[in-house]
């Protein structure tokens, strides 16, 4: 009796380990996808969650957003893997560098992409093609009126405009609408503050012509705003592009073709549109990604 219940005891060891075993397997081909907090970056963490699911034999979990700053972190420990985001926030929010310190020669992307590598055990897959940066907007029958296509054609008629944006354009910190109206040559009729959620219906209503918007956003589309080309470069680079573990290839080779597969397929006019239909339209982001890649060809 007492040999029988010895081999009941190895046996269920033996249960328990293989259990375990699986759980661990289990884990091991699964991905985490950190979604975001806003409508693009939901959009993107369910085109890498479905392109990961169709091409490959791994799993995605799709973990609640956090504080960016905490997603950053997050991917750097190795606690989870993919994070859609931007070469700009890497840099500047998560690196701490200044786009100014780009070195000649080289792009923002290959820049925040070798730092980091080379500091924080990050890197960036290819661009995805559109750029979620600050972008200098106006009314449609503004752009019309002056002949508006590009910022620097708003030098002439400045004075007869009206500015507003929200406060963090303005604060001290970041001097952002000196350091734009300066570099631009624009002084204008007015420039004020505006809760940001008013901007949108402060442009609308006509209470003010010019403003600062970011330019995928879908309420650019929903308002009519014309976005006026930066001609002079004056607002960094956000070109988007998932931030991934540095070592992500190495445990799952499979994804850098997925990753590749998205190279340069979402230009500003692709992303506007989709961010008008979760944000505007309020459809689902997964059902918008789906048919999107589905249309494309790449499921």
């Amino acid at each position: 009796m007492k040999r029988w219940r010895n081999s009941l005891a190895v046996l269920a060891v033996f249960g328990i380990a293989a259990g375990l075993w699986g759980c661990a397997s289990s884990q091991e081909d699964t991905v985490t996808v950190i979604d975001g907090d806003f409508a693009e970056m939901k959009f993107f963490t369910q085109v890498a969650r479905i392109l990961i699911e169709e091409k490959t034999d791994l799993k995605v979990k799709v973990q609640d957003s956090m504080a960016s700053s905490l997603a950053f972190e997050q991917i750097k420990d190795g606690k989870m893997d993919i994070y859609m985001s931007y070469d700009g926030s890497l840099l500047t929010a998560y690196l701490g560098k200044d786009p100014s310190e780009v070195p000649e020669g080289m792009t923002l992307y290959d820049y925040a992409d070798q730092l980091g590598q080379e500091n924080a055990g990050v890197m960036l897959t290819p661009k995805l093609g559109g750029q979620n940066t600050y972008a200098v907007a106006v009314r449609k029958e503004t752009a019309e009126q002056y002949g508006l296509s590009n910022i620097s054609d708003l030098a002439a008629a400045a004075p007869s405009l009206k500015f507003a944006a929200e406060h963090e354009f303005f604060d001290e910190g970041s001097k952002h609408f000196d350091s734009f109206a300066s570099y631009y040559g624009l002084e204008f009729k007015e420039s004020n503050t505006i809760d940001r959620g008013l901007k949108y219906m402060g442009m609308d209503a006509g209470n003010m012509d010019v403003t600062v918007v970011y330019s995928t956003d879908g309420l650019n589309k929903k308002f009519q705003l014309v976005v006026l080309e930066d001609d002079r470069a004056f607002f960094p680079e956000y070109n988007g592009a998932y931030l991934v573990r540095a070592d992500l290839y190495e445990d799952y080779p499979e994804l850098e073709a997925v990753f590749a597969s998205l190279a340069g397929k979402f230009d500003d006019a692709v992303c506007t549109e989709m961010n008008y239909k979760i944000d505007v339209e309020d459809q689902d982001p997964y059902d918008v990604a789906y048919k999107f890649l589905s249309e494309q060809g790449l499921l």
